[in-house]
């Protein structure tokens, strides 16, 4: 799962950033080597998705960072490059369905450290209250249809179910390609 994410991104992204809360777990990753990304350890403990972000953008050497879970083996990369494209000056570029936000496929820029920390410190880590101290770009279900209409981008497994129905959804995208 993890390689596919990495092969998708590697054709828009020079620099790709793996955070996670065990370095010493993906340093052999034969995928890290092959690829060379950078693979670091969160800065700061047991803070879920906030810590991963927050330590990526504080990796990155790019004022605007795509942010995307590694386990969301369908993303797009046309709806990465609207994403993108929608940059230059919000905090954040998030897709949103149905009233809600998909903060690990959004697009952040560096300016979002400073608010980021100081929910870390205080140990709120609820994304949603981070968001609303940010300049935040929205995009919603009439653009994401258009590039993305079952929004597979935002399918995630974390269950033994999840990963079945990503197995049959794999066989399904690949019977149309």
């Amino acid at each position: 799962m993890l390689q596919n994410v990495i092969n998708i991104l590697k054709r828009i992204f020079p620099e790709i950033i793996l955070v996670t809360n065990q370095k010493e777990a993906y340093l052999s990753y034969e995928s890290c080597g092959k690829f060379n990304i950078h693979v670091v350890e969160d800065l700061i403990k047991e803070c879920g998705p906030l810590g991963g972000i927050f330590t990526g953008l504080c990796y990155s050497v790019s004022k605007h960072n795509f942010v995307v879970a590694c386990d969301m083996p369908f993303i797009q990369l046309a709806l990465i490059s609207l994403l993108l494209g929608e940059s230059g000056t919000p905090d954040v570029v998030i897709p949103e369905v149905d009233g809600e936000v998909e903060p690990l496929f959004a697009v952040y820029s560096k300016n979002c450290i400073p608010v980021m920390l100081e929910h870390l410190q205080k140990q709120n880590l609820k994304m949603h209250e981070v968001l609303s101290e940010l300049q935040v770009k929205k995009i919603g279900a009439k653009e994401i249809n258009r590039l993305d209409p079952e929004h597979l981008s935002f399918f995630n497994i974390n269950t033994v179910e999840d990963l079945r129905k990503a197995e049959s959804l794999k066989i399904k995208i690949s019977e149309t390609e």
